[in-house]
């Protein structure tokens, strides 16, 4: 008969009892490591693993695991963004610190790797980063560049939505990586053009994309604005702004595609 903690996993990944022994077994040996102690029942682990920062740091680490199968991981990388919040309703922001695990763009490359990474993942891959961009320079570059191209090239996400994905990963990786990036990123075939346009005009903003953006996250539900409507100085803060770096690659593709006319972000 299966303990409380196969029980539980069992239950929450909806997967075989054998592989949700093997899962118990990788708890025990792993979940201390993140948080609690050696001297935690099943019980506490129950307990634990409901925290969308211990669970996700569990998950992460479980992706190449060749001991699990492909269904059973696949189901750990999206129980990862299961636990994470969203905003309940219209109106409604986020304001508490995220609880978003560290290498959280790892489950999604793994997701996106098995075309598996929904709208629903990118809108909380969106707000875990608006509350700690930090998230994107806490994997390799080569996995979050990967998940950049993915949600970019993804036209079920509307455009607003990848500009800003976009801007915070520009805005937290070294300014050598962005120039970059934004150079792949403007000549990718994926990218449909009015995006890029979105883009170039970020770049090219006197404030380097900030007010844009704000209008964005204050329409998603990101920041709020003031009892009086206008905007609050905490939330500008929390605002990326573009390297001053991308202006001439912005300037230089809206003049080979001749589109002169202020761009509305959408």
């Amino acid at each position: 008969m299966p303990g409380v903690l196969a029980e539980s996993l069992e239950t929450d990944l909806r997967c075989p009892p054998g592989e949700a022994e093997t899962l118990a077994s990788l708890a025990r040996e792993c979940v201390p490591r993140i948080a609690g102690g050696p001297e935690d029942t099943d019980e506490d682990l129950v307990v634990r693993l409901r925290d969308p920062r211990v669970f996700g740091e569990f998950a992460v680490s479980l992706l190449e695991d060749s001991r699990l199968s492909d269904p059973v991981r696949t189901a750990l990388a999206e129980r990862a963004f299961d636990l994470l919040p969203l905003p309940r309703g219209e109106g409604e922001v986020i304001v508490v610190e995220s609880r978003a695990p560290s290498r959280l763009l790892d489950a999604a490359a793994f997701l996106a790797r098995g075309d598996r990474l929904s709208v629903l993942h990118v809108l909380h891959l969106l707000y875990a980063l608006f509350l700690n961009r930090a998230l994107v320079t806490r994997v390799d570059r080569g996995v979050r560049s990967f998940v950049l191209a993915r949600v970019l090239a993804n036209p079920e996400v509307n455009g607003s939505l990848r500009a800003f994905y976009a801007a915070m990963h520009l805005a937290a990786v070294p300014e050598p990586e962005a120039h970059a990036e934004f150079r792949r990123a403007m000549k990718d075939p994926s990218i449909d053009a009015s995006l890029k346009s979105s883009l170039a005009a970020l770049a090219e903003d006197p404030d380097r994309g900030r007010r844009l953006l704000l209008a964005i996250a204050q329409e998603e539900g990101l920041v709020a604005s003031g009892p009086d409507g206008s905007e609050e100085p905490q939330a500008i803060a929390t605002i990326p702004r573009l390297p001053e770096r991308l202006r001439p690659i912005a300037r230089r593709w809206r003049d080979r595609n001749v589109q002169r006319d202020p761009v509305r972000i959408r």
